[in-house]
C-alpha cells in the first residue's frame, strides 16, 4: 500500500491555489468590467442618438408640412388682408420651442403662432438675407438667426406665390435643452447637434444657449468611441446622423464616471477575496489542529467494528496519510451504506424529478392557472401567467379566494363537482375591472402535502366575439346572394314597364299637345316612367348590398379631397343644428373606387347621423392611412392584411343598442318610422365598400353615438384622367340582328326599339328558331342574346352561329351581374354585357359600337 504525503501539506498547496485564483479572478473582473461598462455606455448613447435622431427627423418633417400645409391653403391669403382671422398655433413639445409666421414680400409679420409685442418685431425680417430666396422656392436654414427672439434657430419657409412666405423658426437653445432633459437618462447624456458638413455645433445639451451655432473648430469637441466633449473631458461618443435633415446627432456619456464603478466593483471583488483567503487559511488551521485527531479515533473505531465482523473492507484509496488509512478500514462500511443510499438516492431523484417536471409545466405553462383549496376556496398558487393575466402581484392573489376572481354578484357555484372537469364556462374579472369570458378545465391534485384543484384558465372572449362576426358575415353574404337572385327576375319586369311605358309616352306626347285627355294619359304614362326609375333605383341598391352591382366606374381618387368636394353639401343637407367637423389625414394614398358610390356613402351616413341627433349635435368626418396587420385582419373576416385609407364617420346622437346593432347591415331592416326609410341605407353603405375590396364595421353605444368605420385598400394606379365627352346616339342602316329572348314581352319590347333604330329583327324565343333563323338567312350581322336561356347558354348558342356566319359580332343581356356570371364561369373573358334592365339608349349605344357603327360627331372605326 502506498502512503501518501501528510494532511498538512495538501492544505497548504490547496491556500496557494486559492491565492493564484483570486488574484487571477479579481484581475480579469476588474478588466471585464470596465469593457463591460464602456460596452454599456456605448449602447446607451447608441440608443439615446437613434431616439433624437428619430425624433427630430419626425419633428422637422412635421414643421415642413405644417409650412407647406399654411402656404397652400386656400384661406391663407385672407391672412394679408384681414389680420384678425390669424390663428396660427406651433409647437415642437415646449412653449418656447419657436414660431410660425406669414410674411409679407417685404419681411413685415402678417401672422404669426406668437403675436409680434411692437412695431419692430413686426418688421424683424424686413431685409433679411434669406428672404430672396425665401420667396422663390421652399428653403431650410440649419442655423440662422431669428430677429425676434435674437436666437440663433432653424429656418424652414415656403413661399405663397404673390403674397409672401410661411417661415418656421424652431429655436435651437430650446432644442438641444429638451434633448437633453427627454432622453438623458440616469447616465446624464450630453448631446452635440451638428450640421450637414459637420463643422457647425447646431445646439448642445446641456448649455444650448451657448452652444447654438458655433463652430467646431472654435470648442475642443473630437467625436468617436474615446471622444473629447467641447470643454475637453473625455467621452464616449455614438453618432446618428437625422435621415431626413442630414444633420449629426452625438449622444455622449462621462469617461470617468463610465469606469467608477467598474472601479469600485473591483475593488469590492478584492476585498472579498482578501476576506475569503484570510478564512481559508483559519480553516486550514482548523483543519490541521481539528481534522487530523479525530481521523485518528475514527480509525481505531473502524478497527473495532472490523474485528466484530460488521464490516468488510475491499478498496484501496489514496491521498494523505491519514486519509488512505481510514478508508482502507473504511471501505467495507461504505460498500453496505453505499447500497442503502443509492436505493434511498435514487428513490429520491424519481421524486425530486416528477416534481420538478410538474413545476416546470406549471409555471412555464402560457394558460393562467391557480390551485385552490376546494372547501376554503382560498387560493394556495398562480403561475405567471395568471399573475399578468389578472394584474395583480402574486401575494395579492393568494391571498384572495377562487370566489374574488369572479364579478361581484355571479350566479353559480364556484367549485366543481366531479374530480375533473372541462370547458366549463365561467365569466372572471381583471384588477382593472375587465370582465372576460373563460372556459375552465380543473382536476384534483396535492400540492405541498395538501389536496387542491387545479384550475386552468382559457379565455374565451376573442374567440366568442370572432364567431359572432363570422355568423353575422355569413348571414349578410346569405342575404346578399338572395338579393342579387331576385335583382334577375325584377330586373325583367323594369324593363318591360319602362320600355313599354317610355315608348308609349313618346307616342301620346304629339296627342297631348293638342288634346286634353290625351295630356292626362301622357301624365299618366310618365308617372308610370318615374315609378320604374325609382324601382330601378331600388334594385340597384339591393345589387350594391349584393357586391354584385355591374356599372360601378371605378377610378383611381384622392380620399381627402372627395371629402373635401363634398363637404359643403353636407354641411347644406345637415342642417344648422349639427356641427360638421373635418380632420383629414395628411397622409393620402389613393383608393380605386367609384367616387359618386363614394360620394353616396358619406351622404347616406350624414342624413343617418342628422336623423339620430334630432336636437344637434356633432358630426365628425376622419380620414387616415392605416396598415392592417394579420393579427387584426384575423379579427375581421373577409379583411386582407396591406395598406389601407381609413374614414370614420361619427356622431353624438342616440346610438344603437346592441340587437340593432347586429342587424344594422341587413336589407329593409329600420328603426325608423314606417314611411321614413326603406331600410338600405346601411346595406347599400356594406355593398359599396366590400365591392371595392374594403371593410365596414359599426361601434355605438345607446346615448353615446355611433361611429361607421369604412377601410378603402390603397392601389399604387395613378389618378385616371377624364374621358371624353359621349357623342350622340348612332343609328342603323338595315344590319340584321338576331335577337333571342326567352322572355316574350321583354322580346316584343326590344324588337321595336331595333327596327325603330333602322335594324332589321330576327325574333327568336327559343335556341331551335334562332339555329333555324341563322341557317335560312345568309347574313346575320350581330346576334344579341340572353346568358341564361332554358336549353343552351348563350355563349354556347354563339359559339353554334358564329359557324354559320364566322363575322358575326354578339352582344349579351342578362338580369345577372358581370359578377355572378364570371364567378360560375357562363361568360367568355372580354364579352359585352348589358345587365338589365337594359335602356334603348345603353342597347343602342352598345349595338352601334360592336357594328363599327359611325357615332354621329364622330368619324368611324373601323376593325
Amino acid at each position: 500500500m502506498r502512503r501518501g504525503l501528510p494532511l498538512r501539506w495538501y492544505l497548504v498547496g490547496l491556500l496557494g491555489l486559492f491565492v493564484v485564483a483570486a488574484g487571477a479572478g479579481v484581475w480579469s473582473g476588474w478588466s471585464q468590467a470596465r469593457r463591460d461598462a464602456l460596452a454599456q455606455a456605448r449602447a446607451d448613447a447608441a440608443f439615446a442618438a437613434r431616439n433624437v435622431a428619430h425624433q427630430l427627423d419626425v419633428g422637422l418633417v412635421s414643421v415642413r408640412g405644417s409650412v407647406d400645409g399654411v402656404a397652400t391653403n386656400s384661406a391663407v391669403g385672407q391672412l394679408f388682408s384681414d389680420p384678425g382671422a390669424c390663428r396660427l398655433a406651433f409647437s415642437l413639445g415646449d412653449s418656447d420651442s419657436g414660431h410660425l409666421d406669414v410674411l409679407r414680400s417685404d419681411g413685415t409679420v402678417a401672422c404669426s403662432s406668437v403675436p409680434a409685442t411692437d412695431a419692430a418685431q413686426a418688421r424683424a425680417y424686413a431685409g433679411a438675407p434669406w428672404l430672396a430666396d425665401a420667396l422663390r422656392g421652399p428653403l431650410t436654414i440649419e442655423a440662422a438667426h431669428d430677429a425676434r427672439t435674437g436666437r440663433p434657430a432653424v429656418l424652414i419657409t415656403a413661399p405663397i406665390p404673390g403674397l409672401g412666405v410661411v417661415a418656421a423658426f424652431a429655436d435651437l437653445a430650446v432644442l438641444g435643452t429638451s434633448s437633453g432633459e427627454q432622453f438623458g437618462g440616469a447616465r446624464g447624456l450630453e448631446f452635440i447637434f451638428t450640421g450637414t458638413d459637420g463643422a457647425t455645433i447646431l445646439t448642445r445639451s446641456p448649455e444650448g444657449a451657448r452652444w447654438a451655432a458655433t463652430a467646431v473648430r472654435d470648442s475642443r469637441f473630437v467625436p468617436g468611441a474615446d471622444g473629447i466633449d467641447v470643454t475637453g473631458r473625455r467621452t464616449v461618443y455614438a453618432e446618428q446622423t437625422v435621415p431626413g435633415a442630414g444633420w449629426h446627432v452625438y449622444a455622449g456619456a462621462d469617461r470617468a464616471a463610465t469606469l467608477a464603478s467598474a472601479d469600485r466593483l473591483a475593488r469590492r471583488q478584492a476585498l472579498v477575496a482578501g476576506l475569503g483567503l484570510l478564512a481559508g487559511l483559519l480553516g486550514v488551521v482548523l483543519v490541521q489542529r481539528r481534522i487530523t485527531r479525530p481521523v485518528g479515533r475514527l480509525r481505531a473505531a473502524v478497527r473495532n467494528a472490523a474485528a466484530s465482523g460488521r464490516l468488510d473492507p475491499a478498496a484501496t484509496v489514496t491521498g494523505a496519510r491519514e486519509v488512505t488509512e481510514l478508508g482502507d478500514e473504511f471501505n467495507g462500511l461504505l460498500a453496505t451504506v453505499d447500497r442503502e443510499l443509492d436505493e434511498r438516492r435514487r428513490a429520491e431523484e424519481t421524486a425530486l424529478e416528477h416534481e420538478r417536471n410538474y413545476r416546470q409545466m406549471f409555471d412555464a405553462s402560457p394558460y393562467p392557472i391557480v390551485l385552490y383549496d376546494p372547501g376554503t376556496l382560498a387560493l394556495v398558487a398562480v403561475n405567471d401567467a395568471a399573475v399578468a393575466y389578472y394584474g395583480r402581484p402574486r401575494d395579492e392573489l393568494t391571498g384572495m379566494t377562487y370566489l374574488d376572481l369572479r364579478p361581484p354578484g355571479e350566479d353559480g357555484t364556484a367549485d366543481a363537482a366531479e374530480p375533473v372537469e372541462r370547458n366549463r364556462r365561467q365569466r372572471h374579472v381583471k384588477h382593472d375591472g375587465t370582465v372576460t369570458e373563460v372556459s375552465i378545465t380543473s382536476y384534483i391534485t396535492s400540492f405541498g402535502g395538501r389536496k387542491v384543484r387545479c384550475a386552468v384558465v382559457d379565455d374565451v372572449t376573442e374567440r366568442e366575439h370572432l364567431e359572432r362576426r363570422l355568423r353575422q358575415s355569413e348571414r349578410l353574404e346569405s342575404l346578399g346572394q338572395l338579393a342579387a337572385g331576385i335583382a334577375h327576375d325584377f330586373n325583367n319586369l323594369v324593363s318591360i314597364i319602362n320600355g313599354y311605358a317610355g315608348m308609349a309616352a313618346a307616342d301620346v306626347e304629339p296627342l297631348a299637345e293638342r288634346d286634353p285627355a290625351f295630356r292626362t294619359l301622357h301624365a299618366d304614362l310618365t308617372e308610370i316612367v318615374a315609378a320604374g326609375d325609382r324601382a330601378t333605383a331600388l334594385n340597384r341598391q339591393l345589387l350594391a348590398f349584393a357586391r354584385a352591382d355591374p356599372t360601378p366606374e371605378t377610378r383611381v381618387v384622392d380620399l381627402n379631397a372627395v371629402v373635401a368636394d363634398i363637404e359643403t353639401l353636407l354641411r347644406r343637407a345637415l342642417g344648422e343644428d349639427v356641427n360638421l367637423v373635418t380632420e383629414l389625414a395628411a397622409q393620402s394614398w389613393p383608393v380605386k373606387v367609384d367616387p359618386g358610390r363614394l360620394e353616396q356613402v358619406l351622404v347616406n351616413l350624414a342624413v343617418n347621423a342628422r336623423d339620430a341627433m334630432p336636437g344637434g349635435g356633432t358630426l365628425t368626418i376622419e380620414t387616415e392611412a392605416v396598415v392592417v396587420d394579420a393579427h387584426y385582419a384575423a379579427q375581421h373576416p373577409g379583411l386582407r392584411p396591406g395598406r389601407y385609407m381609413q374614414v370614420r364617420v361619427g356622431d353624438t346622437g342616440t346610438g344603437m343598442s346592441r340587437e340593432v346593432l347586429e342587424r344594422a347591415f341587413e336589407p329593409f331592416f329600420t328603426t325608423k318610422p314606417k314611411g321614413q326609410g326603406t331600410g338600405l341605407g346601411l346595406a347599400t353603405i356594406y355593398g359599396i365598400i366590400t365591392q371595392a375590396g374594403g371593410h365596414a364595421r359599426i361601434y355605438s353605444e345607446p346615448g353615446h353615438g355611433t361611429t361607421v368605420t369604412a377601410l378603402l385598400p390603397a392601389t399604387e394606379d395613378t389618378a385616371d384622367t377624364a374621358g371624353a365627352p359621349a357623342a350622340a346616339r348612332p343609328h342603323g342602316s338595315g344590319e340584321t340582328i338576331l335577337l333571342v329572348e326567352d322572355d316574350e314581352s321583354l322580346r316584343a319590347l326590344t324588337e321595336r326599339i331595333l327596327q325603330r333604330s333602322g335594324y332589321t329583327v330576327l325574333s327568336a324565343g327559343t335556341v331551335d328558331d334562332a339555329r333555324r333563323l341563322a341557317t335560312a338567312h345568309a347574313r346575320i350581322d350581330l346576334l344579341l342574346t340572353d346568358v341564361i336561356l332554358p336549353d343552351l347558354h348563350g355563349p354556347a348558342l354563339a359559339d353554334e352561329i358564329r359557324a354559320v356566319h364566322p363575322g358575326v359580332r354578339v352582344v349579351y343581356t342578362s338580369g345577372y351581374t358581370e359578377t355572378i356570371l364570371a364567378s360560375r364561369g357562363t361568360m367568355p373573358p372580354g364579352a359585352t354585357l348589358l345587365t338589365k334592365p337594359v335602356s334603348a339608349g345603353q342597347l343602342l349605344d352598345a349595338i352601334g359600337r360592336e357594328l363599327g357603327i359611325a357615332f354621329p360627331g364622330r368619324p368611324s372605326v373601323a376593325g
